[in-house]
């Protein structure tokens, strides 16, 4: 029987790509559709012209119909662009599901568990395109008793970042390591210091440490030696922690900002002294400006060039200020 020529009109490419591929409805939901704009074509129909053109999608329609929010399978979601945000969600608080079911079309997904919803919210934004979600779950092992759940659609892409971020070991189990190709950038840094970094101010010490004790020993020397790339003076500790050394906090901060973009981890930024940024070391002047270290101990001795001392005998620290009355000095002629 011949078909009927509207069929042919109504039922194109873009059809099936704006109800079939974009917004996910099954041939019921768009048999469903169409019978309120009074065509009564029938589900094997839809599949018929779908098949045609050539349309359709890897995942069966029982899985769409229960996952309505799942992510077309023949479909690139991560870019380039994305990859520092998944390398900074997986240095700090976040890991990524294997669906282990699914082993014809492996699949996987990002994931965290976190105390602070606005936390949570942060860690998901930049992976919107795969569906990110945050669900409040009761946690009894939680002290506010419950915990904010973040987790992403599964998907293709996503499982190949877990073979780059899950290795397998000698027992033949994957466990989460940092890759070689590791992106250490403003982002990525930045999100790992806020899910696994701590500072402690004390007096005139200060100890800025981020938590890497569940990597292995050569991967965090891997990430002490890119960060020392970045100028960041670091070290790994006896506790296979990283641990940024005094020196390295300015920079440390010059890298991923002096305020945090959320309000729950203000105190890992506003904890720092102002000191700690904008002063530097009596050597470092020196070398700088290229004068007689001796002479410009000489001259904060004597107090003929300004300093800034934490304490009464603390060592001298020359802040911005400072450093222009040594250039004057040395424009004079007095040091050299």
């Amino acid at each position: 029987m011949k078909e009927q020529p509207h069929y042919t009109n109504l039922l194109t490419r873009d059809f099936f790509e704006e109800y079939y591929v974009n917004k996910k409805m099954s041939y019921p939901q768009i048999r469903k559709m169409l019978l309120k704009q009074g065509y009564n074509i029938h589900n094997g129909t839809l599949h018929k012209y779908a098949k045609r053109l050539g349309i359709g999608r890897s995942c069966s329609e029982a899985r769409r119909n229960l996952f309505p929010c799942s992510l077309d399978y023949k479909r690139k979601y991560i870019q380039n662009n994305m990859i520092e945000f998944i390398d900074g969600f997986l240095l700090g608080d976040g890991g990524i599901n294997f669906d282990k079911r699914n082993i014809n079309n492996p699949i996987a997904r990002l994931s965290c568990g976190v105390e602070y919803e606005e936390f949570c919210y942060y860690l998901m934004e930049p992976f919107k395109t795969l569906n990110s979600k945050v669900i409040k779950h009761k946690a009894k092992s939680m002290n506010q008793g419950f915990v904010f759940t973040g987790r992403t659609s599964f998907h293709l892409d996503i499982y190949k970042q877990y073979l780059r971020w899950y290795p397998e070991n000698k027992g033949g189990q994957r466990v989460k390591q940092p890759p070689e190709d590791v992106r250490i950038t403003k982002n990525s840094v930045l999100m790992w210091y806020l899910g696994d970094g701590s500072v402690v101010v004390k007096d005139n010490t200060i100890l800025l440490r981020l938590s890497t004790d569940g990597f292995s020993i050569d991967k965090v020397e891997m990430l002490v030696d890119k960060l020392c790339q970045k100028g960041i003076k670091c070290h790994r500790t006896i506790e296979n922690r990283i641990m940024v050394d005094a020196r390295g906090i300015p920079a440390f901060f010059d890298l991923i900002g002096r305020q945090s973009p959320i309000s729950c981890y203000n105190y890992k930024f506003d904890r720092i002294p102002f000191w700690r940024f904008e002063s530097k070391r009596m050597k470092e002047v020196s070398d700088e400006l290229g004068v007689d270290y001796h002479k410009l101990s000489y001259f904060v001795k004597i107090g003929k060039i300004p300093c800034f001392r934490l304490s009464e005998n603390g060592r001298p620290r020359f802040l911005p200020e400072h450093i222009e009355e040594v250039k004057k000095l040395i424009k004079t002629g007095e040091l050299y």
